[in-house]
């Protein structure tokens, strides 16, 4: 498929670009020379069946693997091999398929996690308890209860971790990545968990992030009711390859994808998440 709705002026850099990537474990060829580009400002969803290669897209983009042969680039500059932190800190965000949260702390201090890279106390400030350290402390608690109220935890704050449901701990993982305040965020299976009120939330809330919080997303997703409805594009990768690209409509309708992981009556049962009067 070659339609996109992917900006082409000369000149203009994707966020994140992917360049013939491959990853091979133990002789398995997991990646087969992928690339993938993602543009400022939009939602790319990722599909495919099991055992695709998704999410070992997303470690390989976010550092936790090395490629075997290809490239990452991050707004123009070649991450590829940088450590995960150094790529965390660039402005690379990502959750995980299996939810990865501290579960003794409580809900406010999970989402501190994610904001402590942008304090600016020292070490010495914050063993004196220097009035400005406690005055930064104070801002970045405020900033981390806007992160909890924009994923509808607010009221949770104070509850551990642990104690949330699968549902409300995805959203929490969420959060604590966007406090990082990334310029992309990678979402593995944000819906997972959710039933379906929590699901056309959060779909309400995917949509906002390119334009309230500046962040392009990129989201691997099983739910195709929420990946079709909230996606600019989507790519769709089968045993390691990309098979498809285009606008949602241009994949739901592209034979090789129906055969690989749609069904022949996808796009007739399908009904969109339901939006608000400005979605």
């Amino acid at each position: 498929m070659s339609g996109t709705s992917a900006p082409q002026e000369a000149n203009v850099q994707p966020v994140l670009a992917a360049q013939r990537v491959t990853k091979v474990f133990d002789g398995l060829v997991a990646l087969d020379g992928i690339s993938v580009e993602v543009w400022d400002g939009e939602i790319l969803g990722i599909i495919g069946p099991n055992g695709a290669g998704k999410t070992t897209f997303f470690n390989v983009v976010s550092g936790i693997f090395p490629p075997t042969t290809g490239d990452v680039q991050f707004c123009g500059r070649i991450i590829t091999g940088l450590p995960a932190h150094h790529i965390a800190r660039a402005g690379i965000a990502r959750t995980f398929q299996n939810i990865r949260l501290f579960r003794r702390m409580t809900v406010l201090e999970n989402v501190l996690v994610g904001r402590h890279g942008r304090g600016t106390a020292g070490l010495i400030g914050a063993v004196l308890r220097l009035p400005a350290t406690r005055r930064e402390e104070a801002r970045l608690r405020a900033e981390a209860r806007n992160y909890l109220d924009m994923v509808q935890l607010a009221d949770k704050a104070n509850v551990a971790a642990g104690g949330l449901t699968t549902g409300q701990q995805r959203l929490l993982e969420i959060a604590r990545a966007l406090a990082a305040e990334p310029r992309i965020i990678l979402l593995d299976e944000p819906a997972a968990g959710l039933n379906t009120k929590e699901t056309e939330s959060l779909a309400e809330f995917i949509r906002r992030l390119p334009h309230e919080l500046n962040t392009t997303v990129t989201l691997i997703e099983h739910d195709m009711r929420l990946v079709m409805d909230v996606s600019d594009r989507v790519a769709v990768i089968d045993r390691g390859h990309k098979i498809a690209e285009g606008n949602p409509s241009q994949v739901q309708q592209d034979p090789q994808v129906i055969a690989a992981y749609l069904g022949e009556d996808f796009v007739e049962g399908q009904e969109p998440l339901a939006r608000d009067e400005k979605g």
